[in-house]
């Protein structure tokens, strides 16, 4: 009994030692530096120095000769009952109708704007009494050939139109005249520069930086407000003559902001 005691306490003492042992490859393991690992956000980036410039801005114009109109053309009719009205202001509008296209005008450029059927009251009697129904019946008209702009206007006059309104003069294609625009913009803001760049005796970089186009490509509108029907009628008998009408000329703008870097001073060149 006292020799298995023996063995076991011997036992146990061999197991704590190699317990406690170590190998080399363990104890350099111990020992050796840990390695550090940075965040996989945090990005370590190395900042350019900053560079010199100077931003000027150019405006081009273009002037244009309108080639197309358009115009709103109203039918007003009046009649004690709403069916008269109504049938009336058909026939006047049939017959508007005719004289557009007898003029030119294609039925793809002739758009109903607007159909208005109301109550007229004599306000002049207490209460107010109904005395008849107003049809009103809008066309939206393109005129393709500007020269027969007054003519179509005369005519459905003629026919029994009552008035007209927001005559507007455009052209049929602005997009190369808005890129001449354009190239005389830049053109402008490269000059500004130059002057700039001699008063501050400084050189610039002859290709820009960045060159922003400020303006949009747009459709160019002259507007002229003729005949408001709401306020001046016009009978079809006092225009026996086709109404003059000018057209003038129409503005593009185009508009560019432009950076160039500044590379050097030209009075440190000449003194070297």
């Amino acid at each position: 009994m006292k020799k298995q005691a023996i063995l076991l306490s011997a036992a146990l003492l061999c197991m704590a030692v190699l317990g406690g042992c170590k190998s080399e490859e363990q104890i350099a393991e111990t020992v050796r530096p840990q390695s550090t690992v940075i965040s996989p956000d945090v990005n370590i980036t190395q900042e350019t120095p900053q560079r010199d410039t100077l931003t000027v801005s150019g405006t081009g114009e273009v002037k244009l000769v309108p080639d197309m109109a358009t115009v709103s053309i109203v039918i007003n009719t009046t009649e004690e009952q709403a069916e008269d009205a109504q049938r009336k202001n058909a026939e006047l509008t049939e017959a508007v109708l005719a004289s557009l296209k007898a003029n030119g005008v294609q039925d793809a450029d002739i758009q109903t704007e607007d159909i208005h059927l109301s109550e007229e009251y004599d306000y002049e009697k207490s209460p107010a009494k109904l005395v008849g129904y107003s049809m009103r019946n809008t066309l939206s008209v393109t005129v393709r050939d500007i020269a027969t702009i007054g003519s179509v206007i005369t005519d459905a006059i003629n026919a029994g139109a009552t008035g007209t309104y927001d005559l507007a003069f455009t052209v049929s294609d602005s997009s190369g005249a808005y890129r001449d625009a354009l190239t005389a913009a830049v053109v402008e803001a490269r000059g500004k520069a130059n002057a700039i760049a001699a008063a501050l005796c400084v050189e610039l970089a002859p290709i820009p930086v960045s060159v922003n186009e400020v303006s949009n490509s747009y459709q160019p509108y002259a507007y002229d407000n003729m005949l408001r029907p709401e306020a001046n009628e016009m009978p079809a008998e006092d225009s026996a003559d086709s109404i003059a009408v000018s057209t003038g000329e129409l503005s593009i703008t185009a508009k560019v902001s432009v950076v160039y870097e500044v590379i050097a001073s030209t009075s440190q060149t000449s003194g070297s």
